[in-house]
């Protein structure tokens, strides 16, 4: 049986100019996959200009869905913003790529969750699409640092929870007192981290599903990117809520990305955000390691979070996210490594080829043609 995948085109960010994009170029990128493969569906996002009526046209004549790929609670103005342990606004540092932002506003502020649907119905609302691809489900991760995971205290989180205070986390190995690495889930000792955490599960599980009921009315099909699962936990990503309200969900497995939901940068983001020389750093890094039963984050590893994630999502397809795009500085992707996904990696519906087809390079192309 053919492998089934699905393929991003990125257009550039909400308030940038759009990308130009070189309609026969992608075609010619799509129709090696059109004579290996079945191309469940195309992403399309996010800049709302984008020129992509011709684009549209070709995958309808394909018969590949249409989705708009659409970042949720990062990368518009008018969010209100997360508030952090000293109750004060959270402040975000990582600088993005050109055309991406990562400062977040709070999934839990009902007027978050209007503003991304009055923006969709300002910008979006037309018969191009089949289905909403929802990007950036989730409350910040450690690439700013901790203070933006040990949240949130805004108005609309603080009555939804008992948290009176979060300590601040020791300077060791452990500082969040991780315990053991379970059901795609860890235990944590202390108290108060474990209810922050378990409080950011339900607020984004409950956020997703209101919009995807919202989408769903409207006649679209949900598909969903997500944090690897031993990352997932940190975000407030829970696979078994959230696998219900989609068609098909995107596991990001980037073993070789080294930016934001880049397995290495957000495990080394991890390691440094809560300070330390190098050699606390690093063992700390592999404290978390060994707590999720590994040695490294390699395709054995991804092979064990696929099954777990198997036994919780039911019938909704799993899509496994890997890179197949270049970037010298970011994502320094290699044919050897594009085989070996494809090859090795068990137990998926298929691949979702990322996370831009317009900056993969034919050999990348090529590779992935040849694995499928």
């Amino acid at each position: 049986m053919r492998n089934t995948v699905t393929i991003q085109i990125h257009t550039g960010g909400f308030d940038s100019t759009p990308a130009s994009l070189d309609i026969p170029a992608i075609k010619k990128k799509l129709s090696g996959f059109y004579n290996k493969t079945h191309v469940e569906c195309v992403m399309i996002g996010w800049n709302p200009k984008a020129e992509i009526g011709e684009l549209v046209d070709y995958l309808r004549q394909q018969g590949t869905g249409v989705y708009l790929w659409l970042p949720v609670f990062s990368g518009l103005d008018g969010f209100s913003p997360l508030i952090g342990t000293n109750r004060t606004p959270v402040v975000h540092s990582y600088k993005a790529e050109k055309g991406e932002r990562f400062d977040f506003g709070c999934p839990a502020d009902h007027n978050n969750i209007r503003h991304i649907k009055q923006y969709f119905e300002a910008n979006f609302s037309d018969d191009y699409y089949d289905g909403i691809f929802l990007d950036k489900i989730r409350f910040p991760s450690f690439i700013s640092g901790k203070d933006p995971v040990l949240t949130c205290f805004c108005p609309f989180c603080q009555p939804l929870h008992n948290l009176s205070e979060i300590r601040e986390p020791l300077n060791t190995e452990n500082p969040l007192d991780l315990v053991a690495y379970t059901g795609l889930r860890y235990e944590i000792s202390n108290e108060n981290l474990a209810e922050l955490f378990a409080y950011k599960a339900r607020t984004v599980t409950d956020s997703v599903t209101a919009l995807a009921t919202y989408f769903r009315g409207k006649g679209y099909k949900i598909g969903l990117d997500l944090f690897a699962p031993y990352l997932s936990f940190f975000v407030g990503q829970d696979y078994n809520g959230l696998a219900k309200c989609a068609d098909f969900i995107k596991p990001m497995f980037y073993r070789e990305t080294y930016a934001p939901a880049g397995l290495p940068f957000e495990l080394n983001m991890y390691a440094a955000a809560f300070g330390g020389d190098p050699h606390m750093i690093e063992s700390r890094k592999q404290h978390l390691l060994r707590v999720a039963n590994t040695s490294e984050v390699n395709v054995d590893f991804i092979n064990r979070e696929i099954i777990g994630i198997r036994e919780v999502i039911g019938d909704t397809k799993l899509y496994a996210g890997i890179e197949i795009n270049y970037n010298e500085r970011i994502a320094p992707i290699t044919t050897p490594y594009i085989r070996e996904n494809i090859s090795q990696l068990k137990n998926a519906d298929g691949f979702a080829l990322s996370w831009d087809l317009c900056s993969t390079p034919d050999d990348n192309i090529s590779a992935a043609l040849e694995a499928l």
